[in-house]
């Protein structure tokens, strides 16, 4: 539902459900919300939950395929409330100008071209409307893990790293589920490197996850590779071989989000120039919003002159 899935649920609670609680009772009678890059929906979710609400109705556009998982569990009175729209781009909205009364993003609009994408918000945002944002803050707490996260996940996909030695115990271990498999790996001095090198990265990945800061993708792949090799002893090297595959592509994919995450967040002088970029539709505020003493993100509002 979103990056902090360790400290919040969907409806969330603290500062940054306060800051989207109030946003959405603020509003108008049957006002219509847009959520900008809404991902699997966690802002519909929360606004559908405002019991005080029943009125308030949400399009929400991403440039993914969106199929909210959570969203058939709802009665269809509920569901109708909220329109998603797949492969929708921030900088090309499918709505009529003066749409909405409230168009809201959390840690997405600052992914797109904000040139584009500023202008088309504010022409689907009505006279007298509202905008929030919670954007990325360059030195929340999400982007500082996500540089500790990166180094982790480098040193396992690096050439020789963890991950190749994981893909080099399968045949091994494929092997070790025999009796005539286990005497030929007492020869098998290829095989006795392998193992003695996955011990020693073992051993590395623990004193990383002692000194490090966000040391969750360790745990976790130590986990899998656990599990992979039992796989392998018991299903074979090319069922394991394509769950160790599966796993790659995972990490490879996770790399590649946090680096996104980092090279999008914005200091104070880009976050000053959003807010500038809006401030001709009306009075703004911005300022860090903090959660148990960590920023979480830049949190903007403006409401739009009549």
């Amino acid at each position: 539902m979103h990056s902090c899935a360790g400290s919040y649920d969907e409806r969330y609670a603290g500062p940054i459900g306060d800051f989207w609680r109030s946003g959405f009772t603020a509003l108008p009678p049957a006002a219509r919300v847009l959520d900008i890059a809404s991902g699997n929906g966690p802002l519909p979710r929360l606004l559908l939950s405002l019991a005080e609400r029943p009125d308030l109705s949400c399009d929400a556009v991403d440039l993914a395929e969106l199929a909210p998982p959570w969203l058939e569990s709802l009665a269809a009175s509920q569901r109708d409330r909220v329109r998603f729209h797949s492969t929708c781009p921030a900088e090309h909205l499918p709505f009529a100008d003066a749409s909405f009364d409230l168009v809201v993003s959390q840690w997405g609009l600052e992914y797109s071209d904000l040139s584009r994408a500023v202008p088309e918000l504010l022409r689907v945002l009505k006279p007298g409307g509202a905008v929030r944002l919670l954007l990325h803050h360059q030195q929340a707490l999400p982007v500082v893990l996500a540089a500790d996260e990166i180094a982790h996940l480098e040193w396992l996909l690096q050439p020789g790293g963890f991950m190749q030695a994981c893909a080099d115990m399968l045949a091994p271990m494929a092997l070790a589920a025999s009796a005539e498999g286990r005497a030929r790996l007492q020869r098998d001095a290829q095989a006795n490197a392998w193992r003695e090198r996955f011990n020693v990265l073992q051993n590395q990945l623990q004193s990383r996850v002692d000194l490090g800061q966000c040391p969750d993708v360790l745990v976790e792949v130590r986990q899998s590779a656990s599990q992979l090799l039992a796989l392998a002893a018991q299903s074979g090297e090319a069922t394991a071989r394509q769950r160790w595959q599966i796993l790659l592509t995972g990490l490879e994919d996770a790399s590649f989000r946090l680096h996104e995450l980092r090279s999008h967040s914005l200091d104070e002088a880009a976050a000053r120039a959003l807010a500038s970029s809006l401030a001709a539709s009306g009075p703004y505020t911005l300022e860090p919003l903090r959660d148990r003493d960590a920023i979480m993100g830049w949190a903007l509002s403006l409401t739009r002159l009549p």
